[in-house]
């Protein structure tokens, strides 16, 4: 009677747990967020208002994301985000830290944009390992002039790091899931595992 009801105990606790911490971060997280964004804008925008909205640091910064995408969507502003890059990527440190934070960004995007990607396994780093990638393209091996898929694989604990590898398509076994579906389950270390790849 005590073994089950100390049993019970822990796998309440354990529930318990699941829920409250992930819950628990992300306030934390969505909290230390918001307070960033209006303490960014507070320097500048309280002497104009002369009073302080607590989130408005937050809706402005929205309001300048969206016109941002606005502006950089129609062709004027495509040409001069063209003409930006370029000079860019001739400062030899502003262009790898850019490119690298901006193919991160892309690679980790959910958009529509983005549906042609593919969930992967490949065997990597060994062989008889497998791990989860994304394809972000392909390409042709210079010797071999065989097919290559270019794979992001995202690594677990800090999902904006990882490697990028290329492997023959014939190494490549696709995955029926989402890109989404597939960082949950890296994110995760495994614990949310897709609905198709359960037992």
């Amino acid at each position: 009677m005590f073994q089950k009801l100390k049993k019970k105990s822990k796998n309440y606790f354990f529930s318990g747990l699941l829920l409250l911490i992930p819950l628990i971060i992300t306030i934390l997280v969505i909290r230390a967020l918001f307070m960033f964004l209006d303490n960014l804008l507070l320097p500048y925008l309280k002497p104009y208002l002369g009073y302080w909205v607590p989130g408005i640091g937050i809706l402005l910064i929205l309001v300048i994301i969206l016109i941002t995408g606005i502006f950089v969507t129609n062709y004027i502003g495509r040409h001069l985000v063209n003409l930006g890059e370029k000079i860019l990527f001739k400062i030899p440190i502003a262009k790898s830290v850019y490119a690298s934070v901006k193919q991160i960004i892309e690679a980790l995007s959910f958009n529509e944009d983005n549906s042609y990607k593919k969930v992967v396994l490949v065997e990597y780093p060994k062989k008889n390992v497998w791990s989860v990638g994304v394809v972000n393209g392909e390409s042709v091996n210079p010797l071999s002039k065989e097919k290559m898929y270019n794979i992001l694989i995202i690594a677990s604990i800090n999902p904006t790091s990882g490697y990028f590898i290329l492997v023959p398509k014939t190494n490549v076994i696709q995955i029926d899931i989402s890109v989404e579906e597939a960082m949950k389950w890296i994110v995760s270390g495994g614990i949310i595992t897709p609905k198709i790849l359960k037992s």
